[in-house]
């Protein structure tokens, strides 16, 4: 087998990781309690995304020995492809943390209680 027949089988490998990496954590239901639900999707999602990113990095490293530049520069996609979804999780979690608004920003007056005091309740044999 040549080595751009390897290459072209490895990168349907990983497209097929790297959709699934969705499709899958897309398409399972949720499974914990409280603050942990839905974290069984996020495993499968990474899961999914590190051997994709496992697979990249050998169709990187044989599309070095190829001849021709379109070609190098095709091995090297599915690596980039990876790299840009990591930098996209990064920024948006720096993002958010960099615009977090002030929680003393929204409250109107911190003296007064959240909710009204509870209304004391009448004996039943007053009347």
């Amino acid at each position: 087998m040549r080595r751009l027949h390897l290459i072209i089988l490895l990168t349907g490998l990983w497209a097929a990781l790297y959709a699934a990496s969705f499709l899958v954590a897309w398409h399972t239901a949720p499974a914990g309690d409280g603050f942990t639900r839905g974290l069984n999707r996020v495993m499968l999602f990474f899961q999914y995304q590190i051997g994709a990113a496992a697979v990249a990095l050998v169709v990187w490293w044989l599309g070095r020995a190829l001849g021709q530049r379109w070609q190098r520069w095709l091995s090297r996609m599915p690596l980039i492809l990876a790299l840009a979804l990591f930098l996209l999780a990064v920024g948006v979690i720096v993002v958010t943390n960099v615009q977090r608004p002030d929680p003393t920003e929204y409250v109107s007056d911190p003296d007064r209680p959240v909710t009204a005091p509870a209304a004391p309740v009448a004996p039943a044999g007053n009347d």
